[in-house]
Parts: structure tokens; C-alpha cells; sequence
């Protein structure tokens, strides 16, 4: 294998499938970036096994090839490559690496090692569908913060694409707080439960096109891809959680509040909270929201919020008090669109529905007893 290449076409394509290679796999051959050359361009592709990252560059092929490079020494040199071309050369145990006065050789892993399911395209390119990435791309990073952190219940750490009533309906929980989001037009009826963590590294693939990608699901993986980059994300086995249950079914009244000054409150909270220490939330009277927060370690102190208090049906609600974990309320507020956040009570023991101006995402999140 012999080919040239612009420095820039390279880095752009080691950056991005360099991100998904595990540093120490179970499989040796997989902390490998695997390189073959297919017709003017060079291909490459990194996998974890949860998701399969392929990305392709124009290139001056020589000589046809393939080589398998450890990604943490290709990332690290790839990176540091000055402007111009730079021409690669299979010197039979390692890969040679010349640009001007520079030379340097890297050693090769067993390619024959890499798994030969991850090299095959095991979609048929005449059953995808276009889709416009920006609407759900947006929406999974709405609802992944919900998800549960890899090393969790497996099942929790995906999204759940749920289709019902013309709508798919994205969901995610890690079992204290719930998020959802509803899409239109979304093509695929079929996509299952998807680990976040593969769908954001999808995302920071997509998100800057301006054009329409292809989607194309099969009885195993959700394939997302264009003419220079393809990721392929295993579905998840398990049944996702009856969620839709946890919303509650009666509403004793809302509050309305500005997104930036309640999210300025809680951030300051959080300096006495320590991302744990619960906040505690009182409605000191209708137009008067009082966050709390003590901390016997440090301090201690309270800010009061203007609020507008509808939908009131129940009488005076002041005194009512409820308490939550400081960062999973700020992350619910901070992905809601507009300037207003709604926060919906049906019990000071019930979960609180959290919602922007657009009803289209909804946050539930289960309070906390105080400390």
C-alpha cells in the first residue's frame, strides 16, 4: 500500500473515528484504525463494538492496500503533521510516514486479526431513507441527558425511539429522572433502543452538515451515513422501562420563571450544594419562588425568584416545598428552548414535570428527601 494524501483530509478523518477506539479493548486488534484503499480515496474505520465509525478521503493511491495502525500513535502523529501532503508506504512490518525532511516508520498490527464483520457494509443502500440530521440530532441531546452513564443497566444508557400515533416519541431515563421528545417524519419505524453515548458520537459527525444524510436500519444496527462518513450503532436487547406511566395525570398548578435567572440561582446554589447536597424549593407566596440550600460542611443560604403561579385551582399553595438534586434539575432546564421554563407540581411527593416553550420535550424529575 502506497498513497498521498493532504495532511487536513487526514486529520479530519483520524480525529473522528479515532474518538471511538477503546485504548485497551477485550479484542487487541480493535485498539487498531484500520486503512484500505478503495479506488481514488482511503478509507478507514475504528469500532468499540457499540459502534462502527467509517470515513473516506480523496487520496493518490499507488499502490492498493491495507494496514491496521494502533489509533492512540496514528491520532498523536497525524495531529502534529505540519500543512501539505504527506505520503504513506507499507515497508511490510511497518508503515512509513515521509513529508519533506520528515520520516518516521509506525509499527502495523495484524490486520488478518481485525473482525471481518466491521470492513462489510451489511445494509442495502436501496432500502435507506434521506432525513434532515439537524431536528434529530438536537433532540437526542435533549433526552441523552437522561440517560444512565455507561457501566449502568445496559438498557439504560440508550435512547429509546418509541413509535406510536404517526410520531416517534425519543425517550431516556436512568431511573431518577425520565426525558422525552417528540419527532415528526422520522423515517424509520424500526430503530429500537440506541446507546447515547454512540448517537452523540454520531452527532458530532452530522451535526455541522447542511444536507440531508441517509438512515437505514437493520434487524441488529441503526446505520447513519453520507458520501464521506458512515456510523453504524448496534441496537441494545432488553425491554425499555413502561415510562409512560411515571407522568402524572393531574396538575394542582404550574409556575412560570425566567430560564436564565432560575438557572443563575441554582448555580450558585450548587457552590454550597457540591453537586449532591439536595436544593430545596419553597413558593414563599404566588409571585416568589425561594431556593434553599444547606450544606453543614461549608454554609449554607437562600435567593428568592420572581415567578407567575397558574392554573391555580387548589387555593394558596405558599409553603409548598420540594426538594431536588441541584445538577439534575440545572441540566433539565438548560436544553429547553425559549426564555421561559414551566414547571408543572401534582404533589410536593410526586415527580415535577419540567418543560420550555415548546411542548414537544418534556423533563420529568422525582424530588429527593432532604437532608
Amino acid at each position: 500500500m502506497k498513497f498521498k494524501i493532504k495532511t487536513s483530509e487526514l486529520k479530519n478523518i483520524v480525529s473522528t473515528v479515532s474518538r471511538i477506539v477503546d485504548p485497551r479493548p477485550a479484542t487487541p486488534s480493535l485498539q487498531g484504525i484500520y486503512f484500505r484503499t478503495v479506488e481514488d480515496s482511503i478509507e478507514i474505520i475504528g469500532s468499540d463494538l457499540d459502534i462502527v465509525i467509517k470515513a473516506k478521503a480523496k487520496a493518490e493511491i499507488e499502490i492498493d492496500g491495507k494496514a491496521l495502525i494502533n489509533s492512540r500513535v496514528l491520532s498523536d502523529m497525524v495531529r502534529k503533521l505540519p500543512r501539505g501532503e504527506v505520503t504513506f508506504s507499507d515497508i511490510g512490518s511497518e508503515l512509513r510516514v515521509e513529508q519533506n525532511k520528515l520520516n518516521f516508520t509506525l509499527r502495523k498490527l495484524d490486520e488478518q486479526t481485525y473482525p471481518e464483520a466491521l470492513l462489510e457494509q451489511n445494509y442495502d443502500d436501496k432500502k435507506s431513507q434521506s432525513i434532515e440530521p439537524h431536528e434529530l440530532f438536537e433532540a437526542l441531546k435533549k433526552v441523552g441527558i437522561a440517560a444512565s452513564p455507561e457501566g449502568g443497566r445496559p438498557i439504560l444508557t440508550g435512547v429509546y425511539f418509541n413509535n406510536a400515533n404517526e410520531k416517534t416519541e425519543l425517550a431516556a431515563t436512568d431511573s431518577y429522572r425520565l426525558a422525552t421528545h417528540d419527532l415528526v417524519n422520522f423515517p424509520t419505524e424500526d430503530a429500537g433502543i440506541l446507546s447515547f453515548r454512540s448517537l452523540n458520537e454520531t452527532a458530532r459527525i452530522f451535526e455541522q452538515t447542511e444536507e440531508k444524510i441517509e438512515i437505514n436500519s437493520t434487524e441488529r444496527e441503526l446505520h447513519f451515513y453520507d458520501k464521506k462518513f458512515s456510523a453504524s450503532i448496534r441496537k441494545l436487547e432488553g425491554t425499555f422501562p413502561e415510562y409512560q406511566s411515571l407522568f402524572p395525570k393531574e396538575n394542582l398548578f404550574s409556575i412560570e420563571i425566567n430560564k436564565s435567572a432560575i438557572l443563575e440561582t441554582l448555580d450558585r446554589a450548587t457552590v454550597v450544594a457540591e453537586g449532591f447536597i439536595p436544593v430545596k424549593i419553597e413558593i414563599s407566596d404566588p409571585q416568589t419562588l425561594k431556593i434553599t440550600t444547606v450544606n453543614k460542611e461549608i454554609g449554607g443560604g437562600s435567593e428568592e425568584v420572581s415567578i407567575k403561579t397558574l392554573g391555580l385551582d387548589v387555593g394558596d399553595v405558599s409553603g409548598f416545598t420540594m426538594s431536588f438534586n441541584p445538577n439534575y434539575l440545572i441540566q433539565g432546564i438548560e436544553v429547553l428552548d425559549g426564555n421561559s421554563v414551566y414547571m408543572r407540581f401534582s404533589g410536593n411527593e410526586k415527580p415535577v414535570i419540567i418543560q420550555g416553550e415548546h411542548e414537544t420535550f418534556k423533563y420529568l424529575l422525582m424530588p429527593v428527601r432532604p437532608n
